[in-house]
């Protein structure tokens, strides 16, 4: 049964921790390396790819810590530049073009 947590060591120092979560309930502050964000587009959902929305990522990653995610419009990464990450956009796997990765760098 899938109780909403999944935690995998990939290596002696790699985990996965797999959380289910609404984003109104995550309370962490510094807390994650990296977050793969693959919700989908903001076509089809828009209140994933909110100010508000990152901002809550952006709070609970580490300093240096990595927002990956599929989508490439410009107002996401406009979105995620809002909040004080540093975006670049890298080549897409197959089948996207682009994709972004945001840092959380010093202010």
């Amino acid at each position: 049964m899938f109780l909403g947590r999944l935690l995998k060591e990939i290596t002696p120092s790699f985990t996965l921790h797999k959380k289910q979560k609404l984003f109104k309930d995550i309370t962490a502050i510094d807390a994650y390396h990296l977050i793969y964000f693959d919700a989908f587009g903001a076509r089809v959902q828009p209140e994933l790819w909110t100010q508000e929305v990152f901002k809550t990522m952006y709070t609970a990653l580490k300093q240096n810590g990595v927002l990956v995610t599929y989508a490439a419009k410009g107002s996401v990464r406009r979105a995620m530049q809002a909040v004080g990450f540093t975006v670049e956009r890298l080549p897409g796997p197959p089948g996207k073009r682009e994709m972004l990765r945001a840092t959380k760098t010093a202010n």
